[in-house]
């Protein structure tokens, strides 16, 4: 990797939807552990149920596949549905977010880091594997 642009995670997320291997996925989640990302705060839908232990609705979206992920955002540039602009911004690590209860519920299937950009799905089995690698390096 050029580690110049290490620290740039669109870099590190463009080379790993380019070139998938366990390198480059280690590398992705190295990158990612301490980025900060935005989670889109839906208040206008009270029926989803509070999914985070702060009580936020996070904005959901449902795949091809019919399968709901909660987006996140690396920076407001990746931010572009007009809708999505006027919701609530909260800043978390993702980190902090891999260590909420979000992902256990059935309702959703994980996170997708930069859906209108990069659309980089992070599914459960990823959360979990985050989860294992921050409290082995605590």
């Amino acid at each position: 990797m050029d580690y110049k642009r290490a620290n740039d995670i669109d870099f590190v997320i463009n080379d790993f939807l380019e070139n998938q291997t366990n390198e480059k996925f280690s590398e992705l989640i190295e990158a990612l552990i301490e980025q900060d990302v935005i989670l889109i705060n839906n208040e206008l839908h009270g029926d989803l149920k509070k999914l985070t232990g702060d009580g936020v609705t996070p904005l959901v979206i449902t795949d091809s596949e019919k399968k709901n992920y909660i987006p996140l955002f690396t920076g407001d540039k990746h931010i572009i549905n007009d809708q999505v602009k006027t919701l609530g911004r909260l800043h978390y690590t993702f980190k902090e977010l891999c260590n909420d209860s979000v992902v256990t519920s059935d309702y959703i299937e994980g996170y997708v880091l930069n859906p209108f950009t990069h659309g980089l799905k992070l599914p459960k089995p990823v959360i979990e594997i985050v989860n294992k690698y921050t409290k082995e390096n605590k």
